[in-house]
């Protein structure tokens, strides 16, 4: 074995040890074959290693108020630092329909209720125009604290929260979940490089945590409609759907 096949091993091996993926630059034939088993092999464990570890700490959880008490007790969110207030749900939560919205934003912060201010008027507006309201429906985010300045959540954030999301869902056990915006619809639809107008409007089951598949919807979320108006003739006819699904399932 060449002293630079020896450097690429050593490198490799470096980076699997820190939980990264071999750069798909050098040529497979290049590369020993155990150095991709033993890729596979870092995978597996990593993957088995977050799924005990979640199944560890949902193990208790069998109420609204404990899912809440782990998330407040979830220290691996840098979020949760710099927010005022844990920001976890609004409406009913015996409802037929559970709505998942993105982050809490200033107001939301302020009054710890997800979809307050301008955005929550305009989603009032919205379900109120086929028959829903706080009363019938169950108000959530993917994100439970603001991130700073309103920013977007990052793809980590997410991937910590989500697992706190689908238990949610799994507690409440809704007949239908809407998801309103773009990083609400990725997020439990898992398609990542889709714009929420392609996603929008289009029926998908999604499997909560291997217990039962929920029949799911994308919508725009209300602010963006703030900021485009123009898209409201879409967003009424994504909420005729709904208002159907509505009628034959609960």
């Amino acid at each position: 074995m060449s002293e630079k096949t020896v450097l690429t091993e050593l490198l490799l091996r470096w980076y699997l040890s820190n939980g990264a993926k071999y750069n798909l630059s050098f040529k497979e034939n290049n590369i020993p074959k155990e150095i991709f088993s033993e890729d596979q092999e870092i995978q597996k464990s990593t993957k088995e290693k977050k799924e005990h570890k979640k199944n560890e700490i949902f193990k208790n959880c069998k109420t609204l108020d404990e899912l809440k008490n782990l998330i407040l007790e979830f220290s691996d969110c840098s979020l949760k630092n710099t927010a005022k207030s844990l920001v976890f749900s609004d409406g009913n939560p015996k409802a037929n329909v559970m709505l998942i919205g993105e982050a809490p934003g200033e107001e939301e912060d302020k009054l710890a209720r997800p979809f307050v201010g301008s955005s929550g008027i305009l989603l009032d507006k919205m379900l109120g125009a086929i028959g829903q309201n706080r009363k019938n429906t169950y108000l959530s985010n993917v994100i439970f604290w603001r991130p700073p300045g309103n920013r977007k959540p990052t793809p980590e954030e997410i991937s910590l929260c989500l697992p706190f999301v689908f238990k949610h869902i799994e507690l409440i056990r809704p007949k239908l979940l809407i998801l309103a915006g773009a990083i609400a619809a990725k997020a439990l639809f898992g398609s990542d490089n889709t714009g929420i107008t392609q996603i929008r409007g289009k029926w998908k089951n999604i499997n909560i945590n291997n217990k039962f598949d929920l029949r799911s919807i994308a919508i725009f979320h209300p602010s963006f409609l703030l900021k485009q108006p123009s898209r409201k003739k879409e967003a009424w006819e994504d909420l005729k759907k709904i208002k159907i699904e509505i009628d034959k399932n609960t």
